[in-house]
């Protein structure tokens, strides 16, 4: 049975992660002519204001074992990443495969049964037919692009993935989120967890969007924080407030003077 805890991921350049910061600064002095022994100082300043353009020379680089239908979710962050995802073509699936039983689902016997049942179904039915396929002299990559097509879309895969720095960033603001689909983000707390290992000055980025914002931009959020449209509000309450009191404030001062 393959379950949310089995979803793992490994940060495969570790070492380099915690020179990112010094680089960007590297980088981003030649804008002032700073001296590179500021690099450092520089690069945080710049992660903190948002100024990203001098880190985009660096990828954190992971090893994502996940759903498959997780991958595909993960391979829309198109920009300032690099992607390769196992082929269902060109490597061999054997009938030991395993598909992803949600929690919901493994925590109940009778839910949980009914999908293993389910699972060791589609188990034998992919062994049947290629061995039928071995029969008609079907084989290797040929058989594997056409026995892919009736493999789960919850079937356990691999791959590798590189993020810039703001790409990572855009990446956490979204699947953090207690709106995000529970696998994603399973997958996004498993790299925040591995790239704050190595560098724990990263933790204050790599958070949910509503902990930037301040509010939720999402239209049925969790109610973490308020949502934009309470926030607006109240921004204009205040506005409207210290409208009222600057008002009050000229008239007092205005009849003292007169």
């Amino acid at each position: 049975m393959y379950t949310i805890n089995d979803i793992k991921v490994e940060l495969l350049n570790p070492e380099e992660v915690k020179n990112f910061i010094k680089n960007h600064g590297i980088f981003a002095c030649q804008c002032y002519n700073t001296p590179e022994k500021f690099a450092e100082r520089v690069g945080l300043s710049c992660l903190k204001e948002g100024h990203t353009s001098g880190s985009r020379a660096d990828m954190f680089k992971f090893r994502i074992h996940c759903p498959r239908y997780t991958a595909d979710q993960i391979m829309r962050h198109a920009v300032g990443t690099a992607i390769n995802c196992q082929s269902q073509r060109y490597v061999d699936m054997d009938d030991n495969f395993n598909i992803f039983v949600p929690d919901k689902v493994a925590q109940d016997n009778i839910l949980r049964k009914t999908y293993l049942n389910y699972e060791d179904e589609c188990r034998n039915r992919y062994k049947a037919i290629r061995a039928l396929m071995d029969c008609y002299e079907i084989t290797g990559e040929e058989a594997n692009d056409l026995m892919r097509t009736m493999l789960p879309i919850g079937v356990e895969c691999n791959l590798t993935m590189g993020f810039t720095v703001e790409a990572l960033i855009h990446f956490m603001n979204k699947r953090l989120c207690f709106r995000a689909d529970a696998p994603i983000r399973k997958v996004a707390q498993e790299m925040r967890k591995v790239v704050l290992d190595a560098e724990p000055r990263y933790a204050e980025f790599l958070v949910p969007q509503c902990k930037t914002l301040m509010y939720c931009p999402e239209k049925h959020g969790c109610g973490m924080y308020p949502n934009k449209k309470d926030i607006m509000e109240l921004i204009q309450l205040g506005y409207q407030a210290k409208k009222e009191d600057d008002s009050d404030s000229n008239n007092i001062y205005g009849s003292s003077i007169h």
